[in-house]
């Protein structure tokens, strides 16, 4: 029998309709204008007097201060009338609201001079619905700037990441670069300076409290100063022999999972012939050569994936695709491991990921920092993930951590330790985040097949919003906190001719990839929004403890079925991929098969519908951090015509400005077969440009619950409709 794909809505099946948006503009009541007026030309004269002597001036052309509203006010209500000044919004203030960063450069600046004048001197008080929200206007707090881990009264060194604000002109990163040499080498300063396509600017340099002030004092273009993490793997444990007659399947695809690791074992020939390229610049200094254990073990479970030790039993090896190794973890001459550092780390992801993303799709990250992450907080590397999986359109997936020791009373007080939640780079918007759950369970197992682990780092995200995404297959652990090969994940030694066991999210994430990568190669068109609904939409809930509430943020959506994600079965899946603008609804649009009706007792139509979009990350703001959120409505057809209807008790997950949006509903009475429709309506935040547009991909599946109705058949059969499906566009599949 041969495999069925799922279904393309054709472009003629989306119609745009203009948004009709509705006018803002109100000004604030003041006792007096003109003495307002006054008072914020005195603000910015004293601004002026302190900023403008900063070095960093002196080369740019636009500069960075704060603009306060009344404290009962929320600033952002108000940001258009400020903008219309000259300001952008570059950071709301996450504990004041009524307190935000902007940027303007030097020409809107004295264009803002001119205006205050006007608005104090003319008799109508002109611009007073733009002037009249700001309260005060003065330079962004030095104690703002720096991590609450930094004491700045301190002579202890520090390993330090200065980050400088994203909004820095292309052609003054230069300037800037050499007018911090020329600063650096006047204080015997030692640093590496980056530039991430002229977006993210960042100083490693290691100085003590009172340095990192005096920095502050000379440059008005620092965001943050933070502390330069360090990331760690683990080493795994040895397992039995094996056998030398083993045989091997023809690799299935000729596509490769890029691996950033600790090395990926040259012995025996289970692993070396299917590692398409060693890029080995990026090893740590003082290392003598890569780790291999943890490499190893993550590359055996992208090639073979989560059965390898069954595979192993039956002397088969069944290979899906190549791997690229990048070590990015050596051991040094005393046997210790060594590592790279966020800002390290950051730089070899991205020359990596330039050098390869028209040919590798898929990058698996099976690291993290230990140090759990707060609200509103990311980090270096983070930013860099999802700066890259948006101008890149690739795909990151990443372990969300381990726990490395019990935390208190299992379950209970072990997840509900802050310590449990995830850490760099887990948090990453655009990424994959994965988790663990168990396979495997025995008399004294900690928890039970199918359950979170118990070392799986759990969410929320540092927004709230829902982390891990996925889960799979990655450990137990024993009470009280202990491994036991029995129940543990499988993948090979470094020797290349011996199993290995170890526990961890390390082991799970690289099951999550090797989906991925499937999904690339079986749709080959797929954007990367797409291949992540797919793993989204066709996960299975896992339950978190038995008799506990589910709650996302243990084991977000579930754990991908990739026979469901490839394939369509009884029910009928319509893909799409499409992009929004900031003046239309998209209505995408979609049939119900004419055996369901309400009138039919022998069906009943359920709907599952799953959004991802990719949206633009603000690099400055870290409490309003994704520019863009879309909005959904979905009308049904009934026999009086097409009626909108809500969607407020069909959510699964519907987080603003989330990049995931998921809705379930069944259909019992008024409703029609025929076309139906889904409206999609962009939101911004933080973008200035008319011309924006946002990619989304949409799944909607819909389901006869009770099994009785091969939908997918009834719609491929119906001569009236023109749905697509992609039998004869799979690419990279060797079908021998």
């Amino acid at each position: 029998m041969s495999k069925k794909y799922h279904l393309e809505i054709p472009k003629e099946n989306i119609s745009k309709k203009e948004i009709n948006k509705t006018g803002f503009g109100e000004t604030i009541p003041r006792f007096s204008y003109s003495e307002h007026g006054i008072i914020l030309r005195t603000n910015k004269e004293q601004f002026k007097e302190n900023e403008f002597l900063k070095k960093d001036l002196s080369v740019l052309s636009n500069f960075f201060l704060q603009l306060t509203t009344l404290d009962n006010i929320n600033i952002k209500l108000h940001v258009p009338k400020i903008e219309n000044l000259g300001f952008e919004l570059v950071s709301l203030n996450y504990d004041n609201k009524s307190i935000a960063n902007f940027k303007i450069d030097d020409e809107k600046f004295h264009e803002f001079e001119a205006k205050l004048e006007e608005y104090i001197s003319s008799p109508e008080n002109k611009y007073k619905t733009y002037f009249s929200a700001i309260e005060s206007i003065r330079a962004i707090p030095n104690e703002t700037k720096i991590s609450k881990e930094i004491n700045i009264n301190s002579e202890d060194r520090y390993d330090i990441l200065i980050n400088f604000f994203d909004g820095i002109k292309n052609d003054e990163i230069n300037s800037l670069e050499r007018l911090i040499r020329n600063e650096f080498a006047q204080h015997n300063f030692e640093y590496n300076f980056s530039n991430i396509a002229n977006r993210i600017v960042t100083i490693k340099t290691q100085l003590n409290g009172l340095e990192i002030s005096a920095i502050l004092n000379e440059f008005n273009s620092i965001k943050e100063i933070t502390l330069n993490q360090n990331y760690f793997i683990t080493n795994s444990v040895k397992g039995e022999s094996i056998t030398a007659d083993i045989t091997f399947e023809d690799v299935l695809s000729s596509s490769a999972i890029c691996i950033f690791d600790s090395g990926i074992t040259n012995q025996g020939n289970i692993i070396p012939n299917y590692v398409r390229n060693r890029i080995n610049s990026y090893l740590p200094s003082g290392s003598t050569s890569p780790q291999y254990t943890h490499g190893t073990f993550v590359a055996s479970r992208c090639i073979y994936g989560d059965d390898i030790e069954f595979q192993i039993t039956t002397k088969i090896l069944k290979p899906y695709c190549y791997v690229i190794d990048v070590p990015v973890f050596g051991i040094d001459s005393s046997g210790n491991i060594t590592g790279l550092n966020d800002f390290e780390l950051a730089i070899a992801i991205t020359e990596v990921v330039e050098s390869l993303y028209n040919d590798v799709k898929v990058y698996n990250l099976s690291l993290g920092n230990p140090k759990s992450l707060e609200d509103n907080e990311r980090s270096h590397l983070g930013k860099t993930l999802d700066f890259l999986s948006k101008e890149f359109d690739v795909l990151f997936v990443i372990s969300s951590g381990n726990i490395n020791s019990s935390l208190g009373d299992y379950p209970d007080n072990h997840f509900s330790n802050p310590n449990a939640r995830i850490g760099s780079p887990a948090e990453s918007l655009l990424g994959l985040t994965v988790g663990s759950i168990a396979k495997y369970d025995d008399n004294g197992s900690l928890t039970k097949r199918n359950l979170i682990s118990p070392f799986s780092k759990i969410g929320p995200g540092t927004d709230g919003g829902l982390k891990p995404e996925l889960v799979s297959h990655g450990g137990n652990l024993m009470s009280p906190y202990t491994s036991f090969h029995r129940i543990s994940s499988c993948g090979l030694y470094h020797d290349g001719m011996s199993l290995s066991y170890d526990n961890g999210t390390s082991f799970s994430s690289p099951i999550i990839s090797r989906y991925a990568q499937m999904l690339y190669d079986y749709y080959p068109f797929a954007k990367t929004n797409l291949v992540k609904a797919l793993l989204i939409h066709f996960a299975e809930r896992r339950e978190i403890f038995e008799n506990f509430d589910f709650d996302f943020k243990f084991t977000g959506f579930g754990e991908p079925l990739i026979q469901n994600a490839l394939f369509a079965n009884n029910t009928a899946t319509y893909l799409y991929q499409g992009e929004l603008d900031m003046e239309n609804y998209d209505y995408v649009k979609f049939n119900i098969p004419n055996s369901f009706s309400d009138s039919n007792s022998e069906s009943k139509l359920k709907l599952k519908i799953t959004i991802v979009y990719n949206p633009e990350v603000n690099l400055n703001n870290d409490s309003e951090y994704s520019k863009t959120r879309l909005s959904v409505k979905l009308v049904k057809n009934t026999t009086s015509g097409l009626r909108e209807i809500s969607l407020s008790n069909s959510n699964i997950y519907t987080k603003q400005w989330s990049p995931i949006l998921q809705f379930e509903k069944s259909f019992t009475r008024n409703f029609d077969a025929g076309e139906w429709e889904v409206a999609l309506r962009l939101y911004t935040r933080s973008i200035n440009d008319s011309n924006f547009k946002q990619d989304y991909a949409i799944i909607i599946e819909v389901i006869d619950e009770t099994g009785k109705i091969n939908v997918y058949d009834e719609i491929k059969n119906d001569e009236n409709l023109n749905y697509n499906s992609y039998e004869n566009e799979v690419i990279n599949i060797n079908y021998a």
